[in-house]
């Protein structure tokens, strides 16, 4: 009578790291197609989990380029010049940089960018018409009573967006206008466009 017990296939046959039982080793092309189907599998995975990541990046990369290239056609379109687009990015650039607004409509605002420790300033104005020959939109620093002229916006057909780089003491002013004066005005008249409290 024999003492020897069959062997158990469970408890001999060798486990993968997941704890899932691996194919008998005695049979090599058993085993290696395992490993190669483990493998696939694993890559795979990898291939899948990435691939949102990587369209992820693709799509911010894409959205910058955009904004980039939109913003600098603007500057075009505008009439700023290269160094009036350095200066306004010298501004946002400040730790101390502020931002007033004014309401215009219910869509359009008029915007006044500034920096007190380079006493320099940006006015960005939204849905202006264009105007006829005679008259611009003339821009003032206003302390008190006192109109300083800062500068003019001009605007090459309705509703578009300009901005420009002003000149003049931002820092001593307590508001900027926006007004429809002659070019030589010396003051600014009645026609009040945007008032920007800072």
């Amino acid at each position: 009578m024999s003492n020897e017990n069959p062997a158990s296939s469970t408890s001999d046959a060798p486990s993968t790291k997941s704890g899932r039982t691996a194919p008998d080793r005695g049979s090599d092309v058993d085993w290696k197609e395992h490993k190669a189907r483990r493998k696939a599998a694993k890559r795979a995975e990898k291939k899948w989990y990435s691939r949102p990541v990587a369209m992820g990046v693709t799509v911010a990369a894409l959205g910058l380029s955009f904004v980039v290239a939109s913003g600098f056609v603007g500057l075009i379109e505008n009439g700023n010049q290269l160094p009036q687009a350095v200066q306004l990015a010298h501004i946002n650039a400040q730790t101390d940089v502020m931002r007033s607004q004014d309401l215009l409509t219910d869509t359009d605002t008029a915007t006044l960018v500034w920096s007190r420790s380079l006493d320099s300033s940006v006015i960005i104005v939204e849905g202006l018409a264009k105007l006829d020959d005679g008259s611009n939109y003339r821009v003032w620093f206003m302390a008190g009573d006192k109109a300083t002229p800062a500068g003019e916006l001009h605007v090459d057909h309705d509703g578009s967006e300009v901005w420009t780089v002003l000149t003049g003491d931002v820092a001593g002013a307590q508001k900027v206008l926006v007004t429809i004066d002659a070019p030589d005005a010396t003051k600014p008249g009645g026609d009040v466009v945007a008032e920007i409290v800072i």
